[in-house]
């Protein structure tokens, strides 16, 4: 006992910056990332518990879920725990969870706490003046070198100006409501109308009664591992076992500057009947894509740009070509060790896709809709965690 209270002790007597608390984390799992992954959803997920740590003994495995160096297997665990022997009574306790590691949990403590947060159940004036938080970004960068785009390429020249720049606002009251509006510029981009090139906002109500969530204007959708249905990013594969399996995280705000990967309309989700869950969606937006005329004078598809990027003649003639409909629902039972899922949805784009002529894209979708359906389940009992997920594209292939 007298190494678990020294460790304890020497982990709450170092006070870090809280930024640099979050960067070292971070850095600790970069090699688990992706080489391209935006971190300013972590940033502001670690930034948020930093200031409102999660209350441990009231937490689901959702709220846990933000925690992104908590594996599936750990939030069972410790789910479990509490719910075999109790409440927590010191965060000493981690320690005799299967899964939690030393490091885990010197990692662990600046985010979570055995005190409930404030409660709000209502958003009115005074709430959002007493208690909500403002967090206000700008960035401005530019490289001092003349960059190869901005010189006299042919048909490539970058248009715009070689700023970079980014505007950040986030609201938050407590664990109700939340918005956030991001506008970003990159370089060589030119600014339209007196407006940056990528404007992206949504506010997120929670606890509305029989409604957990719903979120108006751009979203992310992640469930299963990913086969089915899943915007945004996620992490690299670890070599720690229990960090195999990806964590969905369901309906999430958006906040990131990527200008590809979202959705963009409203979803909700809500607790139908007891363990019963259901998230409805739909999505309106425009994709950059490269368009062609076929035989018959139709305009087609070749490729969707995920880039994000406006900076040439050609990239700007691409921009928002492509109209994308997207509608469905995901159904799921959840009980503390168990996750069952049932995902279906249909997108409908503007114009059709053609068939490529390399070979690696012969099986490639063809056509102007698209139909997908997946069933998805993980399930955990003591060390072991279960996982996996079919998925289905109607007329087409299977996973």
């Amino acid at each position: 006992m007298a190494i678990l209270l020294c460790f304890f002790c020497a982990a709450n007597a170092q006070v870090n910056d809280p930024e640099q608390e979050i960067q070292d984390i971070i850095e600790s799992q970069f090699e688990n990332l992706p080489e391209d992954y935006d971190l300013t959803g972590i940033v502001e997920v670690l930034g948020n518990l930093r200031k409102r740590p999660l209350d441990l003994n009231n937490a689901s495995a959702e709220d846990l879920g933000q925690i992104f160096f908590l594996s599936p297997l750990q939030i069972s665990n410790l789910l479990l725990h509490i719910k075999e022997n109790g409440k927590l009574a010191d965060l000493l306790e981690l320690q005799t969870i299967n899964g939690f590691d030393l490091k885990t949990i010197q990692s662990l403590l600046p985010f979570v706490s055995l005190k409930a947060n404030l409660n709000l159940e209502k958003i009115n004036f005074k709430n959002l003046s007493q208690f909500g938080s403002h967090d206000f970004i700008i960035r401005l960068a530019q490289t001092l070198e003349k960059q190869k785009g901005f010189t006299d390429l042919p048909g490539n020249r970058y248009l715009g100006s070689p700023e970079k720049m980014q505007f950040r606002y986030k609201f938050q009251l407590a664990d109700v409501f939340a918005a956030n509006l991001t506008m970003d510029k990159d370089a060589g981009e030119q600014i339209f109308d007196k407006r940056v090139d990528f404007i992206s906002g949504n506010m997120s109500f929670y606890k509305l009664g029989r409604i957990k969530k719903l979120v108006i204007g751009d979203y992310n959708l992640q469930f299963g591992q990913g086969l089915t249905l899943w915007t945004g990013f996620s992490f690299g594969k670890s070599p720690e076992v229990t960090s195999v399996a990806k964590k969905d995280l369901g309906l999430r705000r958006y906040s990131s500057t990527n200008e590809f990967s979202f959705l963009r309309g409203a979803s909700a989700t809500v607790n139908v009947l007891g363990n019963i869950f259901l998230t409805p969606f739909v999505s309106f937006r425009k994709l950059d894509a490269n368009q062609s005329v076929d035989g018959v004078g139709n305009m087609v598809q070749a490729t969707i740009n995920q880039t994000g990027l406006h900076r040439t003649k050609t990239e700007l003639e691409n921009r928002n070509s492509l109209s994308q409909q997207i509608f469905g629902a995901v159904a799921e039972y959840k009980t503390s060790n168990l996750n069952i899922g049932l995902v279906g949805y249909r997108t409908i784009f503007g114009n059709g896709f053609i068939t490529q002529s390399a070979v690696y894209d012969s099986y490639s979708f063809t056509g102007k809709t698209l139909t997908n359906i997946g069933l998805h389940y993980n399930y955990s009992l003591k060390n072991f965690y279960l996982f996996g997920e079919g998925s289905k594209s109607l007329k087409s292939g299977t996973a």
